[in-house]
């Protein structure tokens, strides 16, 4: 059954399913777990040389890049954006 505002009962309460506020884990309740908007990207591949890296970008826009060459030896560069 969809909410209606007309029934007299608020959007939060009809989510719960009319529990008291807290119970369960509802679009109200923060969890404390970040969403995917806020977790580092992480992006992972090859070269056109054929070199490994991955590329972990975080919410600020730093970015950690690891590769590994053809050779095996690993590097690691960083990219810290200043405001």
């Amino acid at each position: 059954m969809p909410w209606n505002p007309d029934d007299g009962q608020t959007f939060g309460e009809w989510l719960r399913g009319g529990a008291p506020l807290g119970d369960g884990r509802t679009a109200d309740v923060v969890t404390g777990e970040r969403t995917w908007r806020t977790r580092d990207q992480v992006n992972e591949g090859r070269t056109e040389a054929g070199e490994r890296f991955k590329t972990v970008t975080d919410q600020l826009g730093n970015r950690v890049t690891e590769r590994t060459d053809a050779k095996g030896r690993q590097r690691k560069d960083v990219k810290i954006r200043l405001r």
